[in-house]
């Protein structure tokens, strides 16, 4: 393995069930229930890396909170992808990144295989496996054994990787981008199992967005210039990575969709930049507050998505948190950074502030000036004074998206629970701080058989 971290990436064929037996420290009483994770179980097939890392299988943890212990099991998402591949034991469909053998021919006007590997999310009591190019699937809670496509009756058909629930309501909204000879972008409202299908909003040329937040009043968008040469990807020229490029001249679009469904979008215009994922957002006094993780532009994020097991993971062009102000009568934006170090991602927050005005995100991140290396911090951002708290996990441990799960009724009251990867042992363990007192020693640590691949998003279900 060329660097550290990368061992972090091979695969884990085998699926697990058991009582972790190795915890050092103590789980809080108040923390009961089970902790979901997405990610791509299997990146290599048949000696062959995959050519990118969001090509690889989806593979569901549930880590499970309970006063006899924690319980971990792991399953892969029995989607056709799997099921074909895993017989075969070689590359059969086009990915995000992989591409069918046989050339153009062979890959034309074929969809990338749906490989349900991106995030997890419980709605009216059904486990949903989400990719954002296609439908989920749905997974017994206890087994996590795969039940089937959860279309919704055939209305959902492409369906983001990160649905936003409503913390009074419970209401789900998401969104799915379709690409053809026009580019629309669907919002979706579901309700107690009911979907509602808002109008398509028109692109004005075909791209890529992977997040978004949800206000008081309206889902915000911001739609930064990365294009998707999308003819040659249909035509099976090209991967849909390979279909991606960064258009530096063109605007970020700040997309403003009311959330009841009615009234016309609004675009508003800003400088280029570009993000995967959102901290949160909310309304005020005449302006809408967003905070995200902002690259400069895609080239650096890209490449090492591209070269996941293999690359030196640069901090030079990666992330920083910012918040953006924008005024909602005029349209003008102003943005400052909410930096914590280097390489700032995956930010979550408390689920019950979700589009409300708020105090904490929690993010990995790196120390400020590292040239190179995955995320080893997990950080507390106080967004009102900037006050950054750490906790450091180097020099062997390599961290997840941090999730925050609440013990008490304060907005900072809970345990924030990531997933370690250990270079020297070469396996994980599953890690909860005080939200509290974040660089403080770690509340439990509990060590796994085995490594579990960097998993990407994950969803907490109290008991």
């Amino acid at each position: 393995m060329p660097y550290p971290w990368s061992g972090g990436f091979r695969s884990l064929e085998e699926e697990h069930s058991y009582s972790i037996a190795e915890i050092e420290g103590e789980v809080p009483r108040a923390l009961r229930g089970t902790l979901y994770r997405n990610g791509s179980g299997r990146n290599q097939l048949g000696g062959q890396w995959f050519a990118h890392w969001f090509d690889g299988d989806g593979m569901i943890t549930a880590v499970r909170f309970a006063e006899s212990g924690i319980h971990f099991r792991n399953r892969y998402v029995a989607t056709p992808n799997y099921r074909d591949e895993t017989k075969a034991g070689r590359i059969l469909n086009r990915g995000f990144g992989k591409m069918r053998p046989g050339g153009v021919l062979a890959n034309a006007l074929r969809q990338p295989a749906n490989v349900s590997n991106t995030s997890v999310v419980i709605e009216n009591g059904r486990l949903l496996s989400l990719w954002e190019g296609g439908p989920p699937y749905e997974l017994d809670p206890k087994t996590l054994e795969t039940r089937g496509v959860a279309d919704f009756g055939g209305v959902l058909k492409a369906f983001s990787a990160h649905p936003k629930i409503d913390p009074e309501s419970g209401e789900l909204f998401n969104f799915g981008i379709d690409y053809g000879p026009k580019t629309t972008l669907t919002p979706y409202r579901i309700d107690k199992g009911q979907v509602t299908r808002f109008t398509p909003v028109t692109l004005p040329y075909p791209l890529m967005n992977h997040d978004f937040v949800l206000t008081r009043n309206h889902l915000v968008f911001c739609l930064g210039p990365i294009l998707v040469r999308s003819l040659s990807m249909i035509l099976g020229m090209t991967s849909v990575d390979g279909a991606l490029h960064w258009d530096g001249g063109k605007p970020t679009l700040i997309l403003l969709v009311p959330r009841d469904g009615r009234g016309a979008p609004r675009f508003i215009e800003t400088g280029a930049f570009f993000q995967f994922h959102f901290a949160n957002g909310y309304e005020e006094d005449g302006a809408l507050v967003v905070d995200l993780a902002r690259y400069p532009d895609y080239s650096v994020i890209g490449q090492a998505l591209r070269d996941y097991w293999r690359s030196d993971w640069p901090g030079k062009g990666m992330a920083e948190l910012t918040r953006l102000r924008v005024d909602l009568a005029s349209g003008k934006v102003e943005s400052k950074s909410l930096a914590a170090g280097s390489a700032n991602e995956f930010p979550t927050i408390n689920p019950s502030c979700a589009g409300k005005r708020y105090r904490y995100a929690y993010i990995v991140c790196n120390p400020a000036g590292r040239a190179q290396g995955l995320q080893q911090q997990v950080g507390r951002v106080d967004v009102e004074s900037g006050a950054v708290a750490i906790h450091d996990f180097g020099p062997h441990g390599y961290v997840g998206e941090p999730s925050f799960i609440a013990t008490g009724s304060g907005e900072d009251d809970g345990v924030v629970v990531t997933l370690v990867y250990d270079a020297v042992e070469r396996r994980s363990a599953i890690v909860g701080l005080d939200a509290r007192d974040l660089a403080a020693k770690p509340l439990f640590t509990a060590r796994l058989k085995h490594h579990v691949p960097y998993p990407l998003h994950g969803y907490f279900s109290r008991d």
